[in-house]
């Protein structure tokens, strides 16, 4: 039968479910078996807390489960195999009135988040790099979700985003595939680069060598059959790699169809529909942010400053916590609207920002960091996108008109 590991204090007892011939033998001696069963069926079934904290460690195989009360004592520790009958079973088995129930972020927390929300009063996904507590000392799966309990309650946490919208979710699983297909692709470019070079084929610049047009002209330049072969093989994967590309950005398209959103994103100039998507995607809602200080730091454009006894500790620089893509979302945007023979809007805003920080990296990082509060404002607001949101002309004086 199964088997639950709980922990009452600081005092491990171990509860066997089903046979008494399961029971370890120094239990069995001691006479204490009656009295800790006993003990373990009074406090677990018999004892309701108003609000315990509940910390989830969870692995493929198995998850353990602690609570602590609001004082900080720990109530109990079990551990199971991971299914969703079992996380369900134990969960609802915890006897309080109110249950906060924390997990770390991980490739199951989303299916945990789905399936224990309704269970539970209060769910957080929290992100484990910023763990500290959990990473010094004795590690083992207990201590972990004890620790987890006790993050939880002083609030010393990160939180980490899931939403509960079912097409938001698949929406943001086909982008995340596109963006590994479009990587996918990348690394076979440089790999083909990489090969022509070693041959001794050095003017392989630009994308003139991936056409199939030209592709001919450079194979007849390597110097043996068999590296030609080799080549042709690569060639023939990016050729389905691209296809599968287009598949995906097609099945994008499809599903933000129904997401007004991404249509206002693509107004403004330099917003192509991949960077619409997966700026959609990554937010799933604008309200999860109140400032746009908060917006900037989750998209790895805030300034982080480090100072001791009033004397800083360095330069000051961005802050690398946060989702990538969305600051590549920001950076290309800002290429491509500078890059258009007409000026628009960004590229005025960042002329005008460059004339007056008189630093290019500067007015690179305002550029972005208003690229990315005009499409979370007009998200946020359900508005629609007006060019004078980005950048509005300097109003001149009445008497430097006339003068």
């Amino acid at each position: 039968m199964g088997r639950n590991i709980d922990c009452f204090g600081n005092r491990p007892l171990f509860t066997y479910l089903g046979s008494t011939d399961a029971i370890p033998v120094g239990l069995m001696k001691s006479g204490c078996v009656a009295c800790a069963l006993t003990q373990l069926f009074h406090q677990t079934y018999f004892i309701m807390y108003n609000h315990l904290f509940l910390g989830l460690d969870a692995h493929t195989r198995t998850c353990t489960l602690a609570t602590v009360n609001d004082k900080g004592k720990v109530v109990s520790t079990r551990t199971f195999d991971t299914s969703e009958q079992a996380l369900i079973h134990h969960v609802k088995k915890i006897p309080a009135k109110t249950k906060s129930l924390i997990v770390e972020e991980s490739s199951l927390a989303g299916w945990i988040h789905r399936i224990l929300s309704p269970h539970v009063d209060e769910l957080v996904v929290c992100d484990p790099k910023h763990n500290a507590l959990i990473s010094r000392g004795n590690k083992n799966d207990v201590s972990d979700a004890v620790d987890l309990c006790r993050l939880y309650r002083l609030g010393e946490y990160v939180e980490v985003y899931h939403g509960d919208d079912d097409h938001r979710i698949d929406f943001k699983i086909v982008v995340k595939e596109y963006m590994d297909i479009r990587d996918d692709c990348t690394r076979l470019k440089s790999k083909i680069k990489a090969k022509y070079r070693q041959a001794g084929v050095v003017d392989v610049k630009g994308t003139k060598v991936f056409s199939k047009k030209h592709r001919e002209h450079y194979l007849k330049l390597l110097p043996t059959p068999t590296r030609r072969f080799v080549l042709q093989r690569i060639y023939n994967r990016l050729d389905a790699t691209e296809a599968e590309r287009d598949v995906v950005l097609a099945k994008i398209k499809q599903l933000g169809s129904g997401y007004p959103e991404i249509q206002q994103f693509l107004r403004i100039p330099g917003v192509g529909i991949v960077g619409a998507s997966i700026f959609s995607a990554f937010i799933g809602t604008p309200h999860r942010f109140d400032t746009k200080q908060q917006l900037w730091n989750y998209c790895q454009l805030a300034i982080r400053e480090r100072s001791s006894g009033g004397k800083s500790l360095g330069y000051k620089c961005l802050d690398r916590s946060g989702s990538g893509p969305l600051k590549s979302v920001s950076y290309i945007s800002w290429l491509n609207a500078i890059k258009t023979k007409d000026p628009n809007e960004v590229s005025l805003f960042y002329e005008a920002s460059k004339q007056r920080t008189n630093d290019k990296d500067n007015a690179r990082f305002n550029t972005q960091r208003k690229i990315l509060v005009v499409m979370w404002t007009i998200w946020k607001n359900d508005v629609t996108y007006d060019p004078d949101q980005l950048y509005s002309s300097p109003v001149i004086p009445v008497n430097a008109q006339t003068t």
